[in-house]
Parts: C-alpha cells; structure tokens; sequence
C-alpha cells in the first residue's frame, strides 16, 4: 500500500467523524455550549480531511490548489457550501467568533500552503 492511499484512508476516516460531528453538534445535541465545542471538533475534522487530501494528493504529483483556485467551479462550490454550512451554523447560534476566527485561521493556512508547499510536509 503506497503512503498516499494510507493518507486517503485517514482523510476519509477524518471526513466522516466530521460528518458525524456536525450532525450530533447542530442537531442533536441540547446543551448549545456542548454542542458548540462539539461544531468546533467537526470543523477541526474537516480541515484535516481536507489537509490530509491535499498532502496525499501533493505527494502524488498534484497541486490542489491549482486545481481548486484554477477556477474550478464545482470545486470551489463544494468548499465554498461546507465553510458556508458551518458559518450558518456558528451563527444561529449566535457564536460570530468561532466563525469569524475558523475563517482567519483557514485563510491564514491556505495562504502558507499555496505559497510553500513543502512546508506541510515533515
């Protein structure tokens, strides 16, 4: 098994607790303040699907950025609608700066990796 499919086997894994988590958090859970921490994990979940995917593509020979910002459209809807999901979450909740700040931290990262891509690697 090369290491990036064991890469993708993580993002999956990491893609689907944080389905999971974003299901109980906005929808099951009573508590807001527990459900909120637990939003906060989901979103943790998805950026590491998300980096884990793009470290395993990368190792591939693909830069996904390039593939995402190179205007792909579903794409970049598909990225865009999941950030736009959590927002919409953290708002009705009435937590603007767990949004406002994930928004910061995922611009201030995507930032570092389309400008070093070997950064991530270790």
């Amino acid at each position: 098994m090369i290491l990036s499919d064991v890469e993708l086997v993580y993002a999956l894994l990491a893609g689907i607790m944080s389905i999971a988590l974003t299901i109980i958090g906005a929808f099951f859970e009573k508590d807001k303040k527990r459900g909120t921490k637990i939003l906060i994990w989901a979103a943790l979940f998805l950026a590491i699907a998300f980096g884990a995917s793009e470290n395993a593509l990368w190792n591939e020979g693909y830069n996904l950025f390039e593939i995402v910002l190179g205007f792909n459209f579903p794409l970049i809807a598909f990225f865009g609608v999941w950030f736009a999901f959590l927002a919409w979450l953290f708002e009705s909740r009435g937590e603007r700066k767990v949004w406002v700040a994930l928004l910061v931290a995922l611009i201030v990262l995507t930032v570092i990796a389309v400008n070093c891509m070997n950064c991530i690697n270790f």
